[in-house]
């Protein structure tokens, strides 16, 4: 039985460097806050606050060169987002229907 308090926690970078740093950032591959409020709009559109759904910003996930990235616990699914039309299918298939999305699942590396 677990004891984690939500069905589902994700955890999309936000992180925002320079132009020209050698890491990059998720919001210059497109993420970051425009790519967060598209998820928390889905969310509450959808009501899965109620289904335990939670969700947060977040700073480097460490994971740069994959980016814009979104981490999904307890499961540790990672996911690639290229696109708002991507964060619309995490929330509809993985948060709403309970099947993550394989075509964008990532493995983290360094």
């Amino acid at each position: 039985m677990s004891h984690y308090p939500n069905k589902y926690h994700a955890f999309l970078c936000v992180q925002r460097r320079p132009e020209g740093h050698p890491r990059g950032c998720c919001t210059s591959k497109g993420g970051g806050a425009a790519m967060f409020e598209r998820l928390a709009a889905k969310v509450s559109e959808k009501n899965l606050w109620e289904a335990g759904v939670s969700i947060a910003s977040s700073s480097c996930l460490g994971f740069c060169k994959a980016g814009p990235l979104m981490v999904v616990y307890p499961q540790g699914i990672w996911y690639k987002l290229e696109t708002m039309a991507d964060v619309d299918e995490v929330v509809e298939s993985h948060f709403a229907n309970h099947t993550p999305v394989e075509r964008l699942i990532v493995t983290p590396s360094k």
